[in-house]
């Protein structure tokens, strides 16, 4: 939770210097508002991704959680926002559905229920900051970022600060400082896909990310998933990959 918390901090007090330097006129109340929605969501996520991956299966939980942030948006486009699922979008989501149950059954064999749990719920939040912050981009794409940055830092930062051992920060300030930008480059750049693609396609790209998860814990940590969660890992990744071909 400290890099958490210490990461969203970071981000926001980035995106202040980018408001700084380049004075936006002030967004409409609704940016706000959804923006918030989603920095919360999103934070709330990324709690949970980091809390999964420090219990040991990074590539199962980075799956699992890719798979229903591309789920999610992609989900209410087509129910509530009158968008259309193509074939290939539709075998993706059969994968999807595929690896959630083989995620579920790689518990059984290494993989610790809390971890799969963990990363549904990092899964949901990053859903749900995928819509939200479509929304909120629309009319002014700084503003949403700042928005989304600051509910979380409050929420998710400042409650990871408080319950943190604050004798440990000086060690690990770096890393967080390096993850903080990272984070919010990539939100940035996400932010700005939407203004060119539907959000269930910029969600579907962005949810590749598993990919360098699980090559990353493979070469650095050595990492090795039992057979039922390198399954959920392959179905998961093809599922993406059609998802974003359907679109």
């Amino acid at each position: 939770m400290l890099v958490t918390g210490g990461a969203q901090i970071v981000g926001f007090l980035a995106l202040l210097v980018a408001v700084a330097v380049l004075r936006p006129s002030l967004p409409a109340p609704s940016t706000l508002v959804l923006g918030a929605l989603g920095g919360v969501a999103g934070g709330l996520g990324l709690a949970a991704l980091y809390r999964g991956l420090a219990m040991g299966t990074m590539g199962l939980v980075s799956a699992v959680s890719g798979v229903g942030g591309v789920l999610i948006p992609l989900a209410i486009g087509t129910l509530l926002l009158g968008g259309v699922i193509q074939p290939l979008q539709l075998a993706g989501v059969g994968c999807a559905v595929l690896a959630i149950g083989a995620a579920s059954g790689a518990t059984t064999r290494g993989v610790s229920r809390e971890a799969l749990l963990l990363a549904l719920v990092a899964a949901l939040g990053f859903g749900l900051w995928f819509v939200f912050l479509d929304r909120a981009s629309e009319h002014d794409q700084l503003w949403a970022l700042v928005a989304s940055r600051g509910s979380a830092s409050l929420v998710v930062g400042g409650s990871a600060l408080l319950r943190a051992d604050r004798s440990r920060l000086g060690s690990v300030v770096p890393l967080v400082a390096l993850a903080g930008l990272l984070d919010v480059a990539a939100n940035g750049m996400v932010v700005l896909a939407f203004a060119t693609i539907p959000v269930g396609i910029a969600a579907a790209l962005s949810g590749t990310y598993p990919l360098a998860t699980m090559l990353l814990a493979r070469a650095f940590l050595g990492e090795a998933l039992p057979r039922l969660g390198l399954a959920a890992v392959a179905l998961a990744v093809i599922g993406i990959v059609l998802i974003s071909l359907g679109g």
